[in-house]
């Protein structure tokens, strides 16, 4: 993906402007102006105090939390309502979904809107993470909620399997696989009150695709599927080889969240973002990398950004307000207790148990599959199926991708 060039409209800001700017009175509106955001957070989470924070600073723009459901469901109403001429002034939009985003629900480019305010919202987040809300050469988003798949080890069972606590920070799928087919032997079939599985590597489409790109191949090159690569086979082939030995045990992503806190899974490959309910459970969680594959790791992100898709130019900019909120080291350290990955350049506090992610940010993301066309986003459900017609041993790795590139060329090139 392009990374985008903050120069490209001759603007230079150091850091002591920057800092001149967050100083600035925050503009006051004419007139009382309302802002709905879709949103995939009720008022009881972390976000919601981001929204009272700001409307507390009575500017003249209120700002509503609105709780619309999954990413799905969320673009699903915004679909409806942009058809019925009301399109919703801000969503909360998946990284999966930014070619959607643009292209067919219309987000706007951040320059078209206020080129200072732009300028001024996307300075305050990491270099690394730009290039994310960059599509087709526009700005559509403040780079929101970021997390990478790690591995989060139940130190309850890892302990009764007689394992070593001397665990590495940097760890690979060969060792992985070794220590889970041991706990598989330690405590599989003894009526132990807790243990389900030894590991969970998750069957959603970001873990697979990180095996795949841990492998070297891609699930997409720009808009070209390449996914059925022979670096991509490899990848999978070591993705299901925990299931063939019988160390895990696959649920689906729901049931593997309630497993992992219910201690049923050992050893539970999956979002950094768990990291604040992992540490006011109950277990004791160890946070270490995602496996790497033959001594290569290339980690893929999710989450999602603050996009605007209003028309009103009013109702833009009082968006882009709010927008700089978010952005600034108040908003930021708010936003910081829910517990995904700090992208701004701002100094706030590690949270408990993010060790292991922050490494991986460090060392450089990618994004989770950005899907093309109209009809693009049918293909996480089509990756999904043929991952799991591998892990269920209905089809070879080959099979499966073989199948998953036929499938998923139609879909991109139907838009």
């Amino acid at each position: 993906m392009t990374e985008f060039n903050i120069n490209r409209r001759n603007f230079t800001m150091g850091a002591a402007g920057l800092a001149a700017a967050s100083i600035l009175p925050i503009r006051a509106f004419a007139n009382d102006v309302t802002i709905t955001i879709s949103s995939p957070w009720g008022s009881d989470r972390p976000f919601q105090k981001v929204v009272d924070a700001y409307n507390a600073k009575g500017t003249g723009v209120k700002v509503v939390n609105r709780f619309d459901g999954n990413y799905e469901q969320m673009a699903t109403k915004a679909m409806a309502s942009i058809a019925s001429g009301h399109p919703v002034e801000m969503m909360i939009t998946g990284w999966k979904f930014g070619y959607f985003a643009k292209r067919t629900l219309g987000a706007r480019d951040f320059f078209d809107i206020d080129e200072a305010s732009a300028e001024e919202i996307i300075t305050q987040f990491k270099p690394s993470v730009r290039s994310l809300v960059n599509i087709d050469n526009a700005l559509i988003g403040l780079p929101w909620a970021m997390s990478t798949p790690v591995t989060w080890i139940n130190m309850d069972l890892w302990r009764e399997a007689g394992l070593d606590e001397n665990i590495p920070l940097d760890i690979d799928h060969a060792w992985l696989l070794e220590q889970a087919n041991t706990i598989e032997k330690a405590l599989g079939g003894k009526g132990h009150p807790t243990y389900r599985s030894a590991l969970d590597l998750s069957n959603n489409e970001w873990t697979s695709q990180a095996y795949v790109q841990n492998a070297g191949g891609f699930i997409l090159d720009g808009e070209t599927v390449v996914c059925d690569s022979p670096a991509a086979i490899r990848g999978m082939k070591a993705f299901a080889e925990p299931v063939k030995s019988g160390a895990w045990k696959n649920l689906d992503y729901g049931g593997q969240a309630k497993a992992m806190f219910a201690g049923n899974i050992a050893i539970c490959a999956t979002s950094s973002s768990r990291a604040s309910t992992a540490a006011a459970s109950d277990i004791e969680f160890k946070d270490v990398m995602f496996p790497s594959l033959d001594g290569k790791r290339n980690m893929n992100s999710g989450g999602n950004f603050l996009a605007v898709y209003a028309r009103e130019q009013e109702l833009a900019q009082a968006s882009m307000d709010f927008l700089k909120f978010c952005a600034s080291p108040e908003g930021q350290l708010i936003w910081s207790e829910v517990g995904y990955l700090n992208t701004s350049v701002h100094d706030i506090p590690l949270q408990p148990l993010q060790t292991a992610a922050v490494a991986q940010l460090e060392a450089g993301l990618t994004s989770e599959t950005i899907w093309p066309g109209k009809r693009g986003l049918e293909g996480q459900s089509v990756w999904r199926e043929k991952v799991a017609r591998v892990l269920e041993g209905v089809d070879t790795p080959e099979q499966a991708m073989a199948q998953a590139q036929s499938e998923l060329s139609q879909l991109i090139s139907a838009g």
